[in-house]
């Protein structure tokens, strides 16, 4: 519901008030004093954005609370620097999926065409024999935009801290992840009911994550390791395959212990920098993103290093 403006304000655009605006971030603001003062110059910098907000999205111009908004963005907010949070935060794309998640059709297709890309993309990277792409689709726009009696729909789960077509592309992971495994649970069909348990929630959180990127950055090491030098690829090959010790490297190339491990290191970073740049091309992810994603999987992938360079030629 928009909010009537007060006294008017230099900011063209803005609905609310910076008194109102203040007080609604401050109530949902962790570190509000009790007095529910706020940092010098938040007030101003939230009437700002939701005069920004308003300019970028004028077929939003009625669907867009904006003391909703501010209220969560202070929901994420810090205790310190505030300003530099709210500079950070997705402020538009947070109004239209609030928008969306309470049903309004033009923020609703202004989602879908806007990341029309990346629904479909996932759609199709899940699609099999038993559920076409556009089965999936229709599942994912359930999701996102309706909910049962007295339950939200997922959409209103994006509070604008990242890019909505990063977070759109993990929900969309969860949601198709979660769907096989309760096609799967439906399969064993259990006859005793203590055995139908519910899925932990931490499986739908960095797991599922991890385990739709897992083919792709195996892939690509595979792939940044035939691309090495020659000389680090068999270096790797004689440390990780053969067991040579770091002196027995240096043993070995006659070269002293220190520079040895210096080129292990070194053709170690070559592979996961190579690793980086080809899936930066055949995932097409933000960087930060991208840098979550190999943290993820690397840190636990099932092929090792050994195991990798096994099947390298030396």
């Amino acid at each position: 519901m928009r909010l009537a403006s007060g006294p008017a304000s230099q900011y063209d655009g803005a609905v609310a008030t910076a008194s109102e605006l203040a007080q609604a971030f401050a109530a949902a603001w962790s570190a509000s004093s009790s007095d529910g003062a706020l940092p010098e110059g938040v007030a101003k910098r939230l009437v700002e954005l939701c005069a920004q907000v308003h300019r970028e999205l004028p077929e939003l111009e009625g669907a867009i609370d904006d003391c909703e908004l501010v209220s969560t963005l202070a929901a994420r907010a810090p205790d310190r620097d505030v300003l530099a949070y709210l500079a950070r935060c997705h402020a538009a794309e947070l109004a239209v999926a609030q928008a969306a998640s309470r049903g309004d059709p033009a923020a609703i297709a202004a989602i879908e065409r806007d990341h029309r890309g990346v629904l479909e993309a996932m759609c199709w990277r899940f699609a099999s024999p038993a559920q076409s792409a556009a089965d999936l689709r229709q599942i994912l726009r359930e999701k996102l935009y309706v909910a049962p009696p007295g339950e939200r729909p997922r959409l209103a789960e994006y509070a604008g801290q990242g890019q909505l077509a990063s977070w759109l592309r993990i929900t969309a992971v969860r949601v198709f992840l979660d769907l096989a495994k309760r096609k799967d649970r439906a399969r064993e069909a259990p006859t005793d009911d203590g055995e139908l348990a519910m899925p932990d929630p931490s499986d739908l959180a960095l797991e599922v994550i991890k385990a739709e990127y897992r083919a792709a950055v195996a892939h690509a090491m595979r792939d940044a390791a035939e691309r090495l030098d020659l000389a680090d690829r068999h270096l790797l090959h004689q440390h990780f395959v053969a067991g040579l010790s770091i002196d027995q490297l240096g043993v070995a190339l006659g070269i002293h212990r220190a520079t040895a491990a210096r080129r292990v290191v070194r053709a170690r970073e070559a592979l996961v920098a190579e690793t980086r740049a080809l899936l930066a091309v055949r995932l097409q992810l933000p960087g930060e993103e991208l840098d979550e994603v190999i943290g993820m999987v690397l840190s636990r992938l099932d092929v090792s290093l050994t195991e990798l360079f096994r099947a390298q030629r030396p």
